[in-house]
């Protein structure tokens, strides 16, 4: 080799006959395909083609390539290729980025669309101060007949009317009772209406009495009176905002 080649030098060669540059005086490196367990590198790197790391890559500067595999962890600057066409939200489909146009967003008129079925516990219509009721639903139980149990509690400076859809079930008896109110609420006075119950069968004597109240100390209490020991309770409440 003659004396000028700089092989294993500083900005020099340190592969091969002929040598091949892979790292130059800067600490840039230069290499088609690079593998390794980890790295890590305090300035920047571009890969023109293939970098496999099986362990942890480390970039305190920018890391430039054609494509990434794997999890990053930190900041993506830049475009990524998704699947689906525009305005498609992207989701985790079986632990792949995946796309339907039956959910999509529109920016230009911040519209989300659902083709189909959306399940939620709870529901809210309207955003910040056009925010106007939200609706949810949960389940109870109830073991003796006391007088007054509490069901549902809200504050009541958040609310201004309530409304409650009931299905009390008595497992014993086998019957039903399922009930509507509507109530309104202004500082701390309420009033409420129980404007539907049907019962089954027809024949029988319902399975529990409601009450909407105020307690006295800022809350709005859904309240029960059981006609059985054990009643089980679906319930389904929608508030509109003060």
């Amino acid at each position: 080799m003659a004396s000028a080649d700089p092989f294993n030098s500083v900005g020099g060669y340190t592969i091969g006959i002929p040598p091949v540059p892979v790292v130059d005086s800067a600490g840039n490196i230069v290499a088609a395909n690079i593998n390794s367990a980890n790295m890590t590198l305090s300035g920047s790197a571009v890969i023109n083609q293939n970098l496999t790391v099986s362990g942890n890559t480390l970039v305190s500067g920018n890391l430039t390539a054609l494509n990434f595999y794997g999890n990053i962890h930190g900041n993506l600057v830049g475009n990524l290729t998704v699947p689906g066409i525009g305005n498609e939200v992207i989701f985790n489909n079986s632990n792949v980025a995946g796309g339907t146009q039956n959910f999509t967003y529109d920016l230009a008129q911040n519209l989300v669309t659902v083709s189909g079925n959306l399940i939620a516990n709870t529901l809210t219509i309207g955003s910040g101060t056009n925010e106007f009721s939200t609706s949810y639903v949960f389940f109870a139980v109830t073991y003796n007949k006391n007088p007054g149990q509490v069901l549902s509690t809200v504050q009541a400076n958040t609310v201004c009317s309530m409304d409650y859809t009931i299905i009390a079930t008595d497992p014993v008896a086998n019957t039903r009772q399922t009930s509507k109110l509507m109530a309104t609420i202004l500082n701390g006075d309420v009033g409420y209406y129980e404007y539907g119950t049907i019962d089954v069968p027809i024949s029988s004597t319902g399975v529990a009495d409601f009450q909407v109240v105020y307690d006295g100390i800022g809350n709005i209490n859904l309240a029960v009176t059981p006609l059985a020991n054990t009643v089980n309770y679906k319930i389904m409440i929608t508030s509109y905002k003060e």
